[in-house]
């Protein structure tokens, strides 16, 4: 998934780059990279899957880099890249926070998605409540994801709050498709940044339970309202 409105750009700035960087590209490669890093071999991508099918690929085997991208330092000189690219990563690695500080070393500018907080507390399952009684609890948000991710796009930094079984499954911390009322839309699905010189990142530790119980009821009533808002 990637807020398609955002590829003509993206693509733009990746062809007018030298060196371009996709980071965790293996899964939906961005042919216009030049440069991949990824746990997974060059020989196993999935072609068939790219961002942009209608560019040649411009990463070679010999551009590929396997390797942990949680363990810095990476095998590239700072500012090295003209642009990196790195899309739904973020919210399934250990740890994110010394990632982004990768990406921002060793790039001049990017592009970082990831999936909204919204859509990490949004059920798209038709009939909920049936299913939940018969005891088939419908996903809610993508539950292989590790973190809540909040970007702040004026300074250019992104937020990590870990995920727990509490934070997705209390029914006051989650919104229903019947609630919304509607499908949630590409664009409030995802959260993106295109930044410049420098991204930075930090986690958001809430050791207490009434604390975090707290914010999430407030995250999800000020949310439902707003797309309930945007509906109209």
């Amino acid at each position: 998934m990637i807020v398609e409105k955002n590829l003509p750009a993206i693509e733009q700035q990746a062809k007018a780059s030298q060196r371009v960087l996709d980071i965790g590209g293996w899964y939906r490669p961005l042919n216009v990279a030049t440069h991949v890093l990824d746990i997974m071999p060059y020989a196993t991508r999935r072609q068939h899957d790219a961002l942009d099918p209608n560019n040649p690929e411009r990463f070679s085997a010999q551009t590929w880099t396997v390797a942990d991208i949680c363990r810095a330092p990476w095998p590239y000189a700072d500012k090295f890249f003209d642009f990196a690219f790195c899309s739904h990563t973020l919210e399934d690695i250990r740890d994110p926070v010394a990632v982004v500080g990768e990406i921002s070393r060793v790039a001049k500018a990017g592009y970082i998605e990831v999936p909204s907080r919204a859509r990490e507390i949004f059920s798209k399952s038709r009939w909920f409540g049936l299913k939940t009684i018969l005891g088939r609890m419908p996903e809610i948000g993508y539950s292989h994801h590790r973190w809540f991710v909040d970007i702040d796009t004026v300074r250019a930094h992104l937020t990590f709050q870990a995920k727990t079984i509490h934070s997705t499954q209390d029914r006051d911390f989650y919104i229903t498709r019947r609630q919304l009322g509607r499908k949630m839309r590409q664009e409030e699905s995802g959260a993106y940044l295109f930044w410049q010189n420098n991204v930075t990142a930090s986690e958001e530790i809430v050791i207490d339970s009434d604390a975090l119980a707290t914010g999430m009821r407030d995250f999800r009533s000020q949310t439902l309202r707003r797309l309930k808002t945007s509906s109209k």
